[in-house]
């Protein structure tokens, strides 16, 4: 298979707007609408996100394991990096969360 044939495969994995729409395609992309949902219900979207993610990598590298021809390891590694950002950003969201209701309940009144 040709590098581009790789890489026009990784389109699909990655989205229409490339390895770039990463960064801006969540459920809190900026200028996107969240409509009258509460903070609880943006955390649980963000959440849901984040375990699909991990659930495409887990599937693709068991379908990678057991020799499927569909999936190359370029896919598996991608999903697989794509996933353990999601989580990191999702880990650092709630210490952030945490931190400043400490710093809340640590104020004078």
């Amino acid at each position: 298979m040709e590098m581009i044939d790789k890489i026009s495969a990784l389109s699909g994995l990655v989205g229409p707007r490339g390895l770039a729409g990463l960064d801006s395609s969540g459920p809190l992309a900026p200028g996107k609408k969240t409509g009258q949902g509460s903070f609880a219900d943006i955390i649980k979207e963000v959440l849901d996100t984040a375990s699909a993610s991990a659930e495409k990598a887990k599937d693709l590298n068991t379908r990678l394991q057991m020799d499927d021809p569909s999936v190359s390891l370029e896919q598996s590694v991608i999903a697989s990096n794509v996933s353990s950002l999601q989580f990191t950003a999702v880990v650092q969201t709630r210490n952030k969360i945490v931190q400043a209701y400490t710093d809340i309940m640590n104020m004078p009144i």
